[in-house]
């Protein structure tokens, strides 16, 4: 427990309701783990200074901190428990500013993915990445975890949006490198350090944020295909003849089961193939998107690239579509108490992994289901694994020659807790042990996030 006399400092601090204990807490939803709020006391700082006097008042009394950003992250990063203190961000959400002609973004960390959206697309800009948890995800919990989401083919992942970066060390001291400029080389990079270590050196306060190009006019479809090599080829075939903006992959278990869930009916009863493709592209304007995109499919189903496709002819049509994918919780809704993976696997060795992950699947049993999907562009796929007597079993079939053919166990959602095992069974010895040389520096006390990633 966190002794009575803690709890008066850190409101001298914060103030008198920036401290939140049992009683409010239980107000609050936990998120996406619903063991985040189980430390019983949250800090609400509002600025640098004060997450600054809080750090520095915990690492003196050697107190554990825990950072919240939206509390969206998959694999038990923001997992707290009883004796540590949770350091929410949330009152670090503004937009200090936002510059059409320098195409960047100065934010407070609290501030949420679809805040920074919205105040970008004012200016015809656009933040260059996007995911699903948009609405509560923040900018510095997607720093901390280095999201990545369905643009990263083309714009990176958010270690390239990312230009400067304010963090508050464990012991209180202040690092400032806000550059707004692409070429910085003023010795160590050593933003790129807090960048995806998940809470656990520093805390992230600000940040400047590469803008992007908003796209003007695009035409949306569904796409089925032959076999994940056909999505493929073609995939390719669009990035080099039109404005690509974003290639979303399902296999046939996971579109069938999402479309007959999620509807509408004319999704639900379309075409069953191995592989499918949500597809987007920019043109000048609205009929060219259309007829470029109508186009090119049509010339992909002579070439056998493609077995069917729907495009999408208004924007509600549109947003059917794209609910298929982004509502992924469905398959947890039909069949619960599955097991989920966040993996990357090169282009050229996505159908060999997918054999090799249905042949698995089939060999645990008639009961045992297998869904993937993700973003085809850089290979992350999102792997779900229902009815698998245990998490071991899933996880050697989805796992299977990963290394070898020169993919990664953690794609887009970090370590957490949940994947440390995996790290330290996978991960270089001599990376490992960079690691933990960088922990021991930066954070000797280990009061930051303990027990994540190391």
């Amino acid at each position: 427990m966190i002794a009575d006399k803690i709890l008066d400092e850190l409101r001298l601090i914060v103030g008198a309701t920036g401290v939140k204990t049992s009683e409010i807490l239980s107000l609050i939803h936990p998120g996406s783990d619903e063991r985040n709020l189980d430390a019983g006391v949250m800090v609400v700082p509002r600025n640098t200074g004060e997450v600054a006097s809080v750090l520095r008042l915990c690492n003196e009394h050697r107190i554990a901190v825990v950072p919240h950003g939206g509390r969206t992250g998959l694999v038990g990063g923001g997992v707290s428990a009883v004796g540590e203190i949770i350091l929410s961000l949330a009152a670090l959400n503004k937009i200090e500013s936002l510059s059409a002609d320098g195409g960047t973004a100065t934010v407070g960390s609290g501030v949420t993915l679809q805040s920074l959206q919205e105040a970008a697309e004012k200016v015809n800009l656009a933040t260059g990445i996007d995911i699903a948890a948009r609405g509560s995800a923040t900018i510095g919990g997607m720093i901390s975890t280095n999201a990545g989401g369905m643009e990263a083919f083309r714009h990176g992942v958010m270690r390239h949006r990312v230009l400067g970066l304010e963090v508050v060390l464990p012991d209180g001291r202040i690092m400032t490198d806000m550059a707004q400029v692409t070429k910085s080389n003023e010795g160590y990079d050593l933003k790129q350090l807090f960048i995806g270590a998940e809470g656990t050196l520093a805390i992230i306060t600000r940040a400047v944020i590469r803008l992007a190009p908003a796209d003007e006019f695009t035409a949306t479809a569904l796409v089925a295909c032959p076999s994940a090599t056909d999505a493929i080829t073609l995939f390719r075939k669009l990035q080099r003849s039109l404005d690509l903006l974003r290639a979303e992959f399902m296999v046939r278990d996971y579109f069938v089961l999402a479309s007959a869930n999620l509807g509408p009916a004319s999704l639900a009863a379309f075409t069953e193939a191995p592989a499918y493709l949500i597809l987007e592209i920019d043109a000048a304007d609205q009929p060219t998107a259309q007829s470029d995109l109508e186009e090119a499919l049509a010339e992909a189903i002579e070439e056998g690239l493609v077995v069917d496709a729907i495009l999408a002819q208004s924007e509600k049509e549109r947003t059917e579509i794209w609910n298929i994918r982004e509502d992924s919780s469905v398959v947890d809704r039909v069949h619960p108490n599955g097991y989920w993976f966040d993996i990357s696997v090169p282009l050229q060795g996505l159908e060999t992994w997918l054999t090799q992950f249905n042949e698995g699947i089939a060999a645990l049993g008639s009961d045992v289901r297998g869904f993937a999907f993700g973003h085809l562009g850089d290979g992350n796929l999102h792997v779900g694994v229902a009815g698998a007597p245990d998490k071991d079993a899933a996880k050697a079939i989805v796992y299977a020659n990963l290394r070898e053919l020169g993919g990664s166990f953690s794609a887009e959602h970090g370590i957490g807790l949940d994947k440390r095992a995996d790290l330290h069974a996978f991960v270089d010895p001599v990376k490992l042990a960079l690691m933990h040389s960088i922990k021991a520096v930066l954070d000797p006390n280990g009061i930051m996030n303990p027990g994540k990633v190391l």
